[in-house]
C-alpha cells in the first residue's frame, strides 16, 4: 500500500499591492500523510480550534471529490493525517495547503500524471485566486494568474538575509467575509498605483533593492476597505507604523489577515515586540513567528507498505 507524505509551507499573499496575484512562502509547514483506505477519514491535529475541525475536514473532503470530478477516475477512500501548525483565518494560508495535500497526494494514489501547473491551477479554482497556492508549491516570491484558462506563475528565490515577521492576534478573519467590503467599482488612479507599486515590488525583491522597497508595499485596492470595514484589522495601519520605526523595511496585511507582516533585513525580535506593543494598545493580544521565505515549495516523498499476513 502506497502512502504519501508531505510538507506544505504558509504562505503570505497580496505583498501589499499585488492583490490575488502576489505571495511568498514562509517557514511555517503544516504536514500531511494521505493513503488508501476502506473508508474516507480525515483527521487534523496540532494547533486548531476544536470548532473549526469539522470545516477543514470538510473542505478537504470537498477537494477530493473536486480532484475526482475534474480527472474523470473512478473515485477511491483514503485517509488523510494532517499535522496543523499554521493558524487557521489568520492570512497564511493554512487552507490552500490542506488542498493542496489532498490534491497532490490524490494525484500520485491515482496516478493521475497532472502536471504541476494544472494541480496548483485546480488548487487556485477551489481557493478562489492563484496566490497563495502557487507560492506555496513553487516556493519563494510567485506571481501567478489565470490565463486564457491555465495558470501562469513565475517564481524566484528570496536571500535568507530577509526576515518575515508575522504577528497575528487572537481575532480570526474569514476570507469569504473579507472579499464582500469591496466597492463595485474602484478609481481609476487606485488601479495605476497598484500595478506600479506591484511591478517595482516585484522587481526590488528580484534586485535586491531594499532602499527603494519601503514605500512599495502601499496598497489602494483591498486594504483600506478591509481595515475600514473588519474590526480585527482597525490597528492595521498603527501595527505596520510600529513595525517600521522598530526598523523594518515595510510591511503589509497578510492575505485577507488577520496577521501583519513585516519585512526586514535586522532586529527581528524588536520589530515583533513594537508590532504585539501597537496590538497591545488596541487591546488585542497576539502572537509572533520570525520566518524566512521558503524556496522549496511543497515536498512529498512515497513510503511503500506492504501488507504481510
Amino acid at each position: 500500500m502506497k502512502t504519501i507524505h508531505l510538507t506544505v509551507p504558509a504562505s503570505s499573499g497580496n505583498l501589499g499591492p499585488g492583490f490575488d496575484t502576489l505571495g511568498i512562502a514562509v517557514t511555517l509547514h503544516n504536514e500531511f500523510q494521505i493513503e488508501p483506505s476502506a473508508d474516507t477519514q480525515l483527521e487534523i491535529r496540532g494547533g486548531i480550534d476544536p470548532a473549526l475541525h469539522d470545516p477543514c475536514a470538510a473542505m478537504m473532503r470537498y477537494a477530493g471529490d473536486y480532484f475526482f470530478a475534474q480527472t474523470k477516475l473512478p473515485q477511491i477512500h483514503f485517509k488523510l493525517t494532517a499535522e496543523n501548525r499554521i493558524p487557521i483565518a489568520r492570512g497564511l494560508a493554512s487552507s490552500g495547503t490542506m488542498r493542496l495535500a489532498v490534491l497532490v497526494g490524490l494525484n500520485e494514489l491515482c496516478a493521475a500524471h497532472l502536471s504541476n501547473n494544472d494541480i496548483v491551477k485546480m488548487a487556485a479554482e477551489l481557493e478562489g485566486c492563484t496566490d497563495n497556492v502557487s507560492s506555496s508549491f513553487y516556493g519563494g516570491l510567485a506571481a501567478s494568474g489565470i490565463v486564457d484558462g491555465k495558470l501562469v506563475c513565475y517564481h524566484f528565490d528570496l536571500p535568507d538575509e530577509l526576515d518575515f515577521i508575522a504577528v497575528w492576534p487572537k481575532e480570526a478573519v474569514e476570507t469569504d467575509k473579507a472579499r464582500t467590503v469591496f466597492p463595485p467599482t474602484l478609481p481609476r488612479d487606485d488601479a495605476i498605483f497598484n500595478t506600479n507599486r506591484a511591478t517595482l515590488l516585484t522587481l526590488a525583491f528580484l534586485n535586491r533593492d531594499y532602499d527603494r522597497m519601503a514605500a512599495l508595499f502601499d496598497d489602494r485596492l483591498h486594504q483600506p476597505y478591509r481595515q475600514a470595514a473588519i474590526p480585527a484589522l482597525k490597528p492595521l495601519y498603527d501595527i505596520i507604523q510600529a513595525a517600521k520605526v522598530a526598523g523594518a523595511i515595510g510591511g503589509y496585511l497578510s492575505g485577507s489577515g488577520s496577521t501583519v507582516m513585516a519585512v526586514a533585513l535586522t532586529n527581528g525580535e524588536a520589530i515583533a515586540h513594537a508590532m504585539q506593543n501597537a496590538f497591545r494598545t488596541h487591546n488585542m493580544k497576539s502572537e509572533y513567528r520570525l520566518l524566512k521565505a521558503d524556496n522549496q515549495g511543497l515536498k512529498w516523498k512515497e513510503e511503500n507498505k506492504f501488507k504481510t499476513t
